[in-house]
């Protein structure tokens, strides 16, 4: 019961009126039989004769063995009006699957339609995996599909272009006039990297998903395939300024002032020479900084280093491969250090104190063989040791200031250059092993090169060397305004910057391309805010080797790029299924793994409906063990066999459960069947499997055919008489038709026939009417031409004879059950039961466990009359007026209490079906005419 516990309204639906039932289809058809191909041992949806043909090949040529009619017969259902059927194909269990073992490696084609015409010294390749400055490219034609390979010439690579994909021989590699090599018969191997043919069958195996002799027109290939080249970047960064804030005690600023103080994180950006600009006065230049002071201990044993010499910072956060010279060493550090430390607070000059930070070491060199390391354990800038006027500048201000004024600086170009920018991570830090970083400076057009000594992304400072010809030349102090980091990639270095990374993925298989070299590597992970990609392992270039790009952008050519595999299906020479974009990579926990080709393929859903593949076991993930196909050609399957012929076993299938049954069994997994059939198989086992099929499962009937050697009315009439079922038909005889396939009029069973009539009928007139007096649409003639009088004797058997009813067309000329029960002696009768009682099963589901009490009575009864009221209304049940046609009984008079008890709800229906008007007769006779005066 709802519950109502708070005051309110409550709005609840309810029904007043019995539930619609919807009628169910009683045209599906169901076939087992032989096919060349498709599906085998489960019940396929087939909407048209086309798609059977798409699914299971055309008919058979010409039909010799059991269930070879399948094909013929489908086509004779669908044309004579039949919508949909489920087909099984059978097969003998000796039969196999057409199999090839494809290789791995390495093999590179034209792209399609770029035929090389000599005189010419550019090939445009499908692919240029492995493919380098110097490489040798061995060149492999054929004059014919099935010709061999033979290998033609050798082509040295002098460059290549790899966005176009574009691979430049030298002058003495060039092809000569008249030379012509084409996509189809040319192949290309890369000198010193493993081609395809050389592990012929050792790599992954395809086999044909179904097995059979039809197998063998199933054809691979498998391919690399590129994606497009992305550019490596590298660190960016946009000038800023240091903002300088003025100490609260050093304002307002008054005309004429030389001397300012500011706050000790603004001294600490300052240094001698710096041109700063404070409100309406600019170009007033640092001339003197009060020094600071510094504190430091020994590391190790200290030695006297009294007589000065030079220092150099050597480690920050880590050892600096290149230590920084930091000039002459200054008092402070010019000291005897055999003494115990700590040392200082020692004066500092003041551009010193601001690049050290604690924990820095510098070394003391004396240039005669002595050095001292100290350890930095604190450094103050003046400011921090006492308030005041630090900074003298070369000239007083034009005006005074008000208290707010704050002011920017331009950095000095002497000593160690140093560049604020907006963000310096990135860079790297705090100096990269070997040399020092490059990097281009920008101004509008003008570039200068520069090299960093030292990232501090602390305060966003780089410091640069001044080797001569770098900034600033053609950009000054006062100009610049973008950095260009130039190292793409250290050594091992497992994170770089790309221009995009949408085409990377966790696990992809990639090659780095410095422009003369290239990596195969394997990509961790992918970050598209940072447009970084992370590899398992960095490249090994070597200790102290990096790839740096050129200044000028026109002339990078470093590059990433996914490689990645295609596979091709193709049947009967014609492709019928693309695989793009495939690794070879079956790491689950990465993205690659879902994009694995043998898991594509396999896939039940997405994958192949021709073939399924096994990987070559042990595979890596190097380019030597991407799947190919020998030579980058089409390899085609082998070895498929039908196996020995059907059998009646075959045909009959086994019952092993959900998914797992095969033949007659197999159709049972298909509630919608309305009709089955072994077309053109008259076994008395395979027909009564049939009939016992039918009769277990009741909304369907069973189509018998008639023996094809059956000579006449005796050999019919004993054939039908081995089964009486009131689930079953029975035609005769086969008809001629025009086989397709072979160009000739042949027999064919007659069943298929019937089945496209009934479900002609049914649509056009309704399940009710006798599915008979219909011509056969598409045959020629009959193989036997019953007369009426042998009717006579097969019509009251059920035997429906299909007949040549000249001038009418060859027509259906029965529609009889072969029951002995004379209550079930017509077809339209079961199958209008069929249809009745199914669409009640379906429509009534919802009455199982609602409370057996005489409202849910009633609303059974409201639920059941419309629905007969309707059929009744489309002529199906006899009578003038709906209680004449049928009635509804369920109430205490169609239950007893032990049936109440017991869960038993049990409704009661009569119907009075229309019988078809098999015997139309006439009386006429003579009468005398009178005349009326």
């Amino acid at each position: 019961m709802p519950e109502y516990l708070h005051p309110g309204v409550y709005i609840e639906e309810t029904s007043y009126r019995g539930k619609p039932i919807q009628g169910v289809s009683t045209s599906t058809a169901g076939f087992v039989g032989a096919a060349r191909k498709g599906p085998e041992g489960k019940a396929v949806f087939v909407p048209s004769f086309a798609h059977f043909r798409r699914l299971f090949g055309d008919p058979v040529t010409a039909p010799a063995g059991l269930g070879d009619y399948l094909g013929h017969s489908v086509k004779a259902f669908f044309e004579n009006g039949g919508a949909r059927c489920y087909v099984v194909r059978a097969l003998a269990a000796d039969a196999l699957a057409s199999t090839v073992a494809i290789e791995q490696g390495t093999a590179l084609r034209l792209v399609d339609g770029a035929v090389a015409r000599g005189p010419t010294r550019q090939l445009r390749l499908n692919s240029l995996r492995s493919v380098a400055a110097g490489s040798v490219l061995n060149v492999y034609t054929r004059v014919a599909d099935s010709a061999p390979w033979v290998q033609t010439r050798t082509l040295t690579v002098e460059s290549y272009d790899a966005v176009r994909g574009i691979a430049t021989v030298d002058a003495a590699s060039e092809l000569p006039s008249g030379v012509v090599l084409d996509p189809v018969s040319t192949v290309f191997f890369v000198d010193g990297v493993a081609p395809a043919n050389t592990n012929p069958g050792g790599g992954p195996e395809f086999t044909a998903r179904h097995r059979g002799v039809d197998g063998d027109a199933i054809s691979v290939l498998v391919r690399p395939r590129d994606r497009p080249a992305v550019a490596l970047t590298a660190a960016g960064a946009r000038r800023v300024d240091p903002t300088l804030d003025i100490a609260p005690a050093g304002l307002p600023l008054a005309a004429a002032q030389t001397t300012i103080e500011f706050t000790a994180p603004a001294l600490r950006r300052l240094q001698t020479g710096d041109t700063i600009s404070i409100g309406g006065s600019s170009g007033r230049v640092v001339q003197a900084v009060a020094d600071g002071d510094v504190t430091f201990d020994n590391v190790g044993a200290g030695i006297d280093l009294s007589g000065g010499g030079v220092i150099r910072l050597i480690d920050r956060g880590g050892a600096l491969d290149t230590p920084l010279e930091l000039g002459a060493a200054p008092p402070a550090f010019a000291i005897d250090m055999t003494v115990a430390g700590p040392f200082g607070p020692t004066a500092l000059p003041h551009d010193l104190a601001a690049l050290l930070r604690p924990g820095d070491i510098v070394q003391v060199d004396d240039g005669g063989g002595n050095t001292g390391d100290v350890t930095i354990s604190a450094v103050r800038v003046a400011e921090e040791i006492a308030p005041g006027a630090h900074v003298t500048l070369d000239s007083g201000l034009t005006a005074a200031e008000p208290p707010t004024a704050r002011l920017t600086a331009t950095v000095a170009a002497a000593g160690l250059v140093r560049l604020y920018v907006g963000d310096a991570t990135g860079f790297a830090a705090p100096q990269r092993a070997g040399s020092p970083e490059a990097i281009a400076i920008r101004a509008g057009a003008s570039t200068d090169t520069g090299h960093i000594l030292l990232a501090d992304a602390a305060d966003n400072v780089l410091y640069l060397a001044r080797p001569a010809g770098e900034f600033p030349t053609a950009v000054d102090t006062a100009t610049w305004t973008d950095i260009d980091g130039l190292q793409a990639v250290a050594d091992g270095q497992a994170t770089v910057r790309v221009a995009s990374t949408a085409s990377f993925y966790s696990g992809a298989k990639v090659e780095l391309d410095s422009g003369s070299e290239k990596f195969e590597l394997i990509v961790l992970s992918v970050d598209a805010g940072s447009r970084t990609v992370t590899f398992v392992a960095g490249p090994a270039l070597g200790a102290g080797n990096f790839i740096d790009l050129p200044a000028d952008t026109a002339d990078r050519r470093a590059y990433l790029r996914t490689s990645e595999i295609d596979v091709l299906v193709a049947e009967n020479n014609v492709i019928k299924e693309t695989f793009e974009g495939l690794t070879w990579n079956d790491d689950t926990a990465t993205d690659a793994g879902l994009r694995f080709f043998a898991a594509r393929i396999n896939d039940a859903e997405i994958g192949s409906k021709l073939v399924t593949v096994v990987p070559a076991a042990g595979a890596g993930t190097d380019f030597a063990d991407a799947p190919l196909t020998a030579n980058g050609g089409w390899r085609s399957l082998g070895g498929g066999s039908n196996g020995s012929a059907l059998t009646d076993m075959a045909l009959i299938g086994e019952d092993n459960g959900p998914g797992k049954r095969t033949g007659i069994h197999a159709l049972a997994e298909r509630d919608d069947i309305a009709m089955v059939a072994v077309p053109g198989v008259t076994l008395e086992t395979v027909q009564a499997a049939l009939i016992t099929h039918a009769e277990l499962l009741r909304y369907r009937v069973a189509m018998l055919d008639c023996p094809p050697g059956a000579a006449d009315v005796t050999e019919v009439q004993a054939h039908r008489n081995n089964y009486d079922s009131k689930y079953a038909a029975y035609y005769a005889p086969w008809l001629r038709a025009l086989n397709d396939k072979s160009g000739r009029i042949e027999s064919f069973p007659p069943a298929a026939y019937a089945m496209g009539i009934c479900a002609r009928t049914d649509n056009s007139v309704g399940v009710h009417k006798a599915p008979a007096n219909e011509v056969v649409r598409n045959v020629v003639d009959v193989a036997l031409p019953f007369t009426a009088a042998e009717q006579d004797v097969l019509n009251p058997v059920g035997v429906n004879l299909i007949r040549d009813l000249t001038p009418r067309g060859i027509r259906l000329w029965g529609a009889r059950t072969i029951s002995s029960d004379q209550e079930w002696k017509y077809l339209n009768f079961r199958r209008l039961f069929i249809f009745i009682e199914h669409s009640l099963d379906i429509g009534t589901q919802w009455v199982v466990f609602e409370p057996n009490a005489p409202a849910l009575w009633k609303r059974v009864v409201e639920t059941i009359t419309p629905f007969l009221v309707t059929q009744w209304k489309a002529g199906a049940l006899f009578g003038t007026t709906p209680e004449e046609a049928f009635f509804v009984h369920c109430d205490e008079t169609t239950m007893t209490q032990d049936d109440i008890d017991n869960g038993r709800l049990v409704c009661e229906i009569g119907l009075a079906p229309v019988a078809p008007a098999e015997f139309v007769i006439f009386r006429i006779g003579q009468f005398t005419a009178s005349t009326k005066a």
